[in-house]
């Protein structure tokens, strides 16, 4: 088969779950003998290459049309200040059509010099974020199937935001204009399915992830470790875990929080009161060895998230043998069974975050009992080969239905 994907988020660079999702399945349709080609509209100052290969998978970033070097710093005052004038002014608008009706003929070509079969995209598009009024996505010639991953729509909705009508509008019709639409976890499908009045069945498709990990016995981890992984945001939950880690470290002197993810950590430690300050170390960004290096010699990974349309990081932990404490909101029930193959907490009770921590550091039995459930777990119904036969499947039932 010959697929498609896009993705404005494509590693290497900054990127989130979808460019982690994508990069993933991409290889391993590859592997499995596939052709794979990846295509992206990248907005101002993404940088690298344009074009590149990625384990057997071939690359294409293409850019809007007002892009350069001004803009590699997008947090630069020069950068702010210039895309915020073109943003007032109608200008970024006006560039962004021009750069998709390029972007659509790129796409044509790709797909018909490639004979590509089947477009997968994700429902959240960046562009969609810069635009003041409906810009339509291109139209493509063959069947193109929606990946939900959280769209604008979305995560507004469920933060209790308002949503622009143009974007609401933008979002639902790149899922009424989808061959079929599938989704990272039941839950997002569920929700999605609301926020975007969409009434079209959707498959539920797991984020696959590589579970081929060395997993260390207990014996070789910091029992009185902790990590998390994740944006330092709210949302993520960074903060009431602050919170709740003044209650560890007051239970346990020597207990000791690692913060691997980027934000801003003044506000992180802001929740800290002094005796558990010196307890907490921020690593900042990680890149995927350090990551799972920290989490295989943790004894446990706190993940106490307020909104996920699916989560990568816990499953992560579970695949390198980490007792995972997650959060029972969105999908967080559909990866981990509470008490089985981990803990359910919810993130606005810090007590029981905090109780849930203390547990693990103090029962080893449990700790290790729990983790090796989860690393099972991740194993049978999320490791990324078998995640890449359920897509196929999917696709090759999108291709076979009768065009109505």
């Amino acid at each position: 088969m010959n697929i498609l994907y896009l993705c404005d988020e494509y590693p290497p660079g900054p990127h989130g779950g979808i460019g982690t999702y994508v990069q993933l399945i991409a290889r391993h349709m590859a592997k499995l003998g596939h052709k794979v080609i990846i295509a992206g509209l990248y907005s101002r100052g993404y940088g690298g290459v344009d074009e590149f290969e990625d384990e057997g998978v071939k690359v294409f970033r293409y850019r809007w049309g007002i892009d350069g070097r001004l803009f590699e710093n997008q947090q630069g005052l020069s950068a702010r200040l210039v895309n915020r004038v073109l943003l007032d002014t109608g200008i970024t608008e006006r560039d962004i059509k021009r750069s998709l009706a390029a972007y659509q003929k790129k796409l044509e070509q790709i797909i018909k010099t490639r004979q590509i079969d089947i477009v997968e995209m994700p429902d959240y598009n960046d562009y969609i974020r810069f635009c003041n009024s409906y810009v339509s996505f291109p139209k493509l010639p063959v069947p193109v199937v929606v990946k939900l991953n959280g769209s604008i729509t979305y995560f507004n909705s469920e933060a209790g935001k308002t949503v622009a009508p143009h974007v609401l509008k933008m979002e639902q019709d790149i899922l009424n204009g989808a061959a079929a639409v599938s989704s990272a976890s039941a839950f997002t499908a569920g929700k999605s399915a609301v926020y975007l009045s969409y009434g079209k069945p959707i498959k539920v498709l797991y984020n696959g992830i590589d579970t081929n990990i060395v997993v260390m016995n207990d014996a070789e981890r910091d029992n009185k470790q902790v990590v998390f992984t994740g944006s330092l945001v709210q949302k993520k939950g960074v903060f009431q875990l602050a919170k709740a880690w003044n209650i560890v470290a007051n239970e346990i002197p020597d207990a000791r929080l690692l913060i691997l993810g980027k934000g801003p950590m003044v506000k992180v430690t802001a929740f800290l009161q002094e005796h558990a300050k010196n307890s907490v170390v921020f690593k900042g960004h990680v890149n995927k060895d350090e990551l799972y290096g920290y989490l295989t010699k943790s004894a446990a990974a706190v993940f106490p998230s307020y909104a996920e349309a699916f989560a990568l990081a816990p499953l992560e932990a579970m695949a390198c043998g980490t007792a995972v404490i997650n959060s029972n909101r969105t999908s967080g029930p559909e990866l981990v069974d509470d008490d089985i193959n981990g803990m359910l907490i919810d993130p606005d009770h810090v007590e029981q975050l905090a109780s849930a921590i203390i547990t693990l550091l103090n029962d080893p039995e449990k700790r290790l009992k729990l983790a090796s459930a989860g690393n099972e777990k991740v194993k049978r119904y999320f490791d990324i080969d078998i995640v890449a036969k359920q897509t196929l499947l999917f696709y090759q039932e999108v291709l076979t239905k009768p065009v109505l």
